[in-house]
């Protein structure tokens, strides 16, 4: 975490824009679709740019500010800011983002009711960005329902009664999150008077007060993320939404779940009270049978996207594990995997969006020989799934042997488990995504399918293409977001 704090507007622009937009691009959506479209595109594009620029202020050591609400006003301040490990996620964050909203201007074409699509889009971003740059625990809490909220009309776009009923677990549950997450921040603030996460470990150790406190903390950063046991909404969710949105709530949403969880360990509490507590043991049982099962119910899946929600959840389980170590190098594997698993997890979605587009099934026996006739969408499909796999050259792998290092760091028959999990994982991961990918390149497309079929629009395609590219960009130069990753890491102690 940066040493000193320097003011800068760039943290509160991120998230302000793509929300101050939504309702001018729900306008302007009344009168002129391209017109719509072209503000949502940039509504997004320059948080990313925005967020470019933050690199070289947290490189030297700054951490960037903005307050827009003081504690000399409000005994809970707003406040923004942008540290190593705020910046490395909102890199991630805005730019599958910005390529999922190109995406989602040709993908949404033919839906109904995209001026509301549209706008709840936006408004997710920037409540999603504004969680990953809050300074304190109140703001961020506040983007945190903003998202719920907004995510929910994502969620039941399609307004089937698949989805309706998706959205009223997913409502429900986030809900609960919610008040669970408000309270860990009142038990807080009761106790600290501060909710500052520029600050290492708030609380004391208070036994099972302070326990109590974690765990409310975990559940309400847990529901978000697809945390295994209170992951039950994800499914249903993931599968019923548009494939845009289905895209960012499994490959950058449930990051803010994460993220939350990953504050919560070193900044709320702090390594050595979380040790203190044991909290962590709990943690970790609970992300490795998240990895497991996740896995597991993953192969057995007809549905592709359902397949995909079910990957999620043991992706979670990576990241999640990886900051139960309580070692740096297990923090660098968790931080690089929540990194890595944006640009994996949002090029399988997409990828599975545009088979659907053009053929309009869902089902993984219905793609046998597609990737003759789309191999450009088949081939960033296979990069995404390889890299989950967690086979070199790609991001995947690297974010994998990280926390293999980190549990070594852990040491004893623990990290003999550890790695016993992450390699069966990985070998469920092989099991469920490489017939899909045989299948697609060898085998026989149904030959009673006499309509003509061919690669996704380039509008669709290019947003892809980029992020598969990034899956292996980042897989062969680590170095890139490991820098950052660094910093932040050694900003708790490490």
């Amino acid at each position: 975490m940066g040493t000193e704090l320097a003011r800068s507007i760039l943290p509160l622009l991120v998230p302000w824009i793509p929300a101050l937009a939504a309702p001018v691009a729900y306008v302007l959506g009344t009168k002129s679709e391209k017109a719509r479209d072209l503000t949502a595109i940039i509504a997004c594009f320059i948080p990313f740019v925005l967020a470019l620029f933050m690199i070289p202020g947290v490189l030297s050591g700054k951490t960037l500010n903005f307050v827009l609400l003081s504690a000399n006003v409000s005994p809970l301040p707003i406040e923004y800011m942008a540290d190593p490990l705020s910046v490395i996620v909102i890199l991630a964050a805005t730019f599958a983002w910005f390529l999922a909203t190109v995406y989602a201007t040709q993908y949404m074409t033919h839906e109904h009711a995209r001026n509301r699509f549209y706008f709840f889009w936006l408004l997710t971003a920037g409540a999603t960005f504004g969680v990953f740059l809050s300074k304190n625990l109140f703001t961020l809490f506040i983007n945190f329902e903003i998202l719920s909220l907004a995510s929910w009309v994502l969620v039941i776009h399609s307004e089937t009664k698949e989805a309706m009923d998706a959205g009223k677990k997913y409502l429900f549950m986030g809900i609960a999150g919610g008040l669970f997450l408000l309270f860990g921040i009142i038990m807080t603030y009761a106790q600290s008077g501060s909710l500052d996460l520029t600050t290492l470990g708030l609380l004391e150790n208070k036994g099972i007060i302070s326990q109590v406190i974690f765990f409310s903390y975990i559940i309400g950063f847990g529901v978000k993320a697809g945390m295994f046991p209170v992951h039950v909404w994800l499914p249903d969710a993931h599968p019923v939404a548009p494939a845009p949105a289905s895209a960012l709530l499994s490959g950058v949403m449930i990051k803010a779940g994460a993220y939350g969880i990953i504050r919560t360990i070193y900044n709320v509490f702090g390594p050595e009270l979380v040790r203190e507590l044991g909290a962590h043991y709990v943690l970790a049982i609970l992300a490795s049978a998240g990895i497991i099962l996740g896995s597991a119910v993953a192969i057995p899946q007809g549905n592709l996207k359902r397949m995909l929600a079910y990957s999620s959840i043991a992706m979670m389980g990576y990241i999640i594990l990886g900051a139960t170590f309580l070692t740096g190098r297990g923090l660098e594997g968790s931080v690089l995997h929540l990194f890595g698993h944006v640009f994996m997890k949002n090029t399988l979605f997409l990828a599975a969006g545009a088979l659907m587009f053009k053929l309009d099934k869902k089902e993984i026996s219905d793609y046998k020989g597609i990737g003759r006739k789309m191999p450009i969408t088949m081939t960033c499909f296979t990069i995404a799934a390889l890299s989950m796999i967690g086979l070199p050259p790609f991001v995947g792998f690297i974010s994998k042997w990280f926390l293999v290092l980190g549990a070594l760091d852990v040491g004893g028959v623990a990290f003999i488990l550890f790695v016993i999990i992450l390699l069966n994982s990985s070998l469920m991961n092989a099991v469920y995504y490489m017939p899909i990918i045989v299948s697609a390149f060898f085998g026989e497309h149904d030959e009673d399918d006499k309509v003509e079929i061919d690669e996704a629009p380039l509008a669709m395609l290019i947003p892809m293409v980029l992020l598969a590219i990034a899956v292996l960009l980042f897989g062969i130069f680590p170095n890139l977001p490991l820098t950052l990753i660094k910093l932040a890491v050694a900003g708790v102690g490490y």
